[in-house]
């Protein structure tokens, strides 16, 4: 359980009065305060009452706060503990390490040390909140939470991963606090994090692999062709990206099936878009990139899915995505077929623009692709373009040149 956004609760645990005050007088004007003399009436109160963050001493009478430790873990799991205690020794931290402590201050304390390991406390805690939610909804997505608990157990093996989470959802968790406010979502931490999150779960069968960041390039040069904005341009690539993190909703029997689906198969599969956006709720991504996820699959004629959208209506973002889709998809082997030639690719997109494409969107990829740019080996293409921390124009005169 956890406390609301503005004040977390705090239980300040220690047999002395006078550092139970002094930690009062120093978190009480962001936080609720609570206060506990021994184990017992610490543990008392955990079991009455939330409870986001405990500190403790670790020489008290009764209860020893190594023990202590080792009951909060085993109860209350959610719960962050910070060790602040002036009788530290060797055996005390590696104990502390075990039961996962968040920090490990010793007396005397100051207000600075304080104040950020609570911080940091909070924002794991609120980290690992997010994270939860999210696998949680994979879960339901694909029928079965064990799944989801599968999928958390590989999070916490992959320690690139867990350091990918940890940067952006704290970057986010820090603004609820004032820490960054009114900072934006950097796009380049997002697609780090989803790049890696995608090659976890292991939701791409061999036909597929790749395809999400060859969608992204496609996309990404189409934007560039059309001037939209930096942050336009941005959504985009996230976006394409991200299109197809909804089929691990969908049975890989569908995904992996050679013949033709059934009507009410084809219903199924048809549901990824939809819980592909459900899916990326918890990550505060922009709505213009869930929109485009959403309605990758519109036709321009109003004949798609899943709300038959049509024309304008459809965001120019979910536009751009389904022609480069298309494209790589009818590039590419699939379960059902081999790669089309070029020139059965190229008739076509020219066949179903104006009935599932927009014409004029169609027009400018054709004329992306007599550049020649879309001959570039797309594996290192996608390198250059998802550079993490490398600028956007500069990425995109990079592939200008290789043109």
């Amino acid at each position: 359980m956890e406390a609301s956004e503005e004040r977390a609760a705090i239980l300040i645990v220690d047999d002395e009065r006078g550092p139970r005050e002094s930690l009062r007088m120093i978190l009480s004007p962001n936080h609720t305060v609570l206060q506990a003399e021994c184990g017992a009436e610490a543990l008392e109160i955990l079991r009455t009452r939330e409870v986001d963050l405990v500190t403790l001493d670790l020489h008290m009478p009764g209860m020893r706060g190594e023990e202590l430790m080792r009951v909060i873990r085993s109860e209350f799991p959610n719960v962050e503990v910070i060790v602040i205690t002036g009788c530290g020794s060797v055996e005390s931290a590696t104990e502390g390490i075990r039961c996962g402590v968040s920090d490990y201050l010793q007396k005397p304390f100051d207000v600075v040390q304080v104040t950020a390991a609570v911080l940091r406390a909070l924002l794991r805690k609120r980290s690992r909140s997010r994270l939860t939610t999210f696998l949680d909804e994979v879960g339901v997505a694909v029928g079965d939470e064990r799944d989801a608990d599968v999928l958390g157990k590989r999070v916490q093996r992959n320690q690139r991963l867990k350091q990918r989470l940890g940067a952006l959802f704290d970057q986010r968790e820090a603004r609820a606090y004032g820490a960054a406010r009114g900072q934006a979502l950097s796009p380049e931490r997002t697609i780090e994090f989803v790049e890696v999150l995608a090659e976890t779960i292991e939701t791409t069968d061999p036909f597929m692999r790749g395809h999400a960041r060859r969608v992204a390039y496609y996309s990404s040069l189409l934007a560039h062709r059309l001037h939209l904005s930096a942050e336009d341009h941005e959504h985009i690539r996230i976006a394409a990206f991200l299109h197809d993190l909804g089929k691990v909703g969908v049975p890989r029997e569908l995904l992996l099936r050679a013949d033709v689906l059934q009507p009410e198969e084809l219903v199924v599969v048809q549901t990824h878009p939809e819980i592909g956006a459900r899916l990326i709720r918890p990550l505060a991504i922009p709505a213009a990139v869930t929109a485009a996820i959403r309605h990758h699959h519109e036709w321009w004629d109003g004949s798609g899915y899943p709300h038959g959208l049509a024309h304008e209506d459809i965001p120019l973002s979910a536009r751009i995505i389904g022609v480069a889709d298309a494209f790589d998809a009818m590039s590419s082997n699939r379960p059902y077929r081999s790669a089309l030639p070029r020139s059965e690719v190229l008739a076509r997109l020219c066949r179903y623009a104006g009935h599932q494409f927009d014409p004029d969107l169609v027009k400018e990829f054709l004329a992306i692709l007599e550049m020649g740019v879309a001959d570039v080996d797309p594996e290192f293409i996608a390198e250059v373009v998802f550079d993490a921390g490398r600028d956007l124009s500069n990425a995109d005169t990079q592939v200008e040149g290789l043109a």
